[in-house]
């Protein structure tokens, strides 16, 4: 797989990274019974950090699986994460709540460009956002079988259709459609949440004798 294609699936991915939603349960409930969005909502008022483990396949659109990665992931309010690629290769995908650095380790390449340029719709809102920002850049849905349904409310953004899951108040996976036949599937696994996380984590220095560009 084009190398430079990938890469646009993992930023498109990240627009709506992090990963919320679909929780058993149907969208009319119990009057004491939480909706799937009600606990989306509850995700983002008592979740401030997330760390965790990730396994992230992708098909097209005859379905046919066209790459496997898998790493991990560690995230903090606001717009603050890391995305560490170890296979097929490995990147570095790091937010330091303003910009955001692409390390392509094999290429010794660093890509970086304001967070909001980079991302698009929904910037970080999804890991590491806020539910009010989230409600403004998608209309908020669910399906008959309980998970959450997200469509981008700006036109340039229309094409893309994101569908989430919750198990046990966190994400646990992330669907993506891109419009343009892919579909990527990202499990979040192995999840702590709330742990201690130093900032200074996600101040990202580009390694010494790499090619480091400004994104377009």
């Amino acid at each position: 797989m084009d190398r430079r294609i990938d890469n646009r699936i993992r930023g498109c991915l990240m627009a709506v990274l992090g990963a919320c939603a679909a929780l058993a349960g149907t969208a009319v409930a119990e009057p004491d019974t939480p909706t799937p969005l009600d606990r989306l909502a509850a995700y983002f008022e008592s979740v401030e950090t997330l760390e965790g483990e990730f396994r992230q396949t992708t098909r097209d659109e005859a379905g046919t699986v066209v790459e496997e990665a898998a790493g991990s992931f560690v995230m903090a309010r606001p717009q603050r994460f890391i995305w560490d690629y170890d296979k097929p290769w490995e990147q570095l995908i790091v937010a330091d709540g303003e910009q955001l650095w692409v390390h392509d380790v094999a290429l010794e390449q660093v890509v970086v460009r304001p967070l909001d340029d980079a991302l698009g719709v929904g910037a970080a809102q999804l890991l590491s956002g806020d539910f009010a920002n989230l409600k403004d850049n998608f209309d908020l849905s669910v399906t008959d079988d309980g998970r959450i349904r997200m469509r981008p409310t700006d036109p340039a953004w229309n094409f893309q259709r994101v569908h989430l899951t919750l198990e046990d108040g966190v994400p646990a996976i992330i669907e993506v459609q891109d419009g343009m036949g892919q579909r990527v599937s990202v499990e979040l696994l192995a999840i702590e949440r709330n742990p201690d996380v130093d900032f200074e984590r996600f101040e990202f220095e580009p390694p010494e004798g790499v090619d480091v560009m400004q994104g377009a």
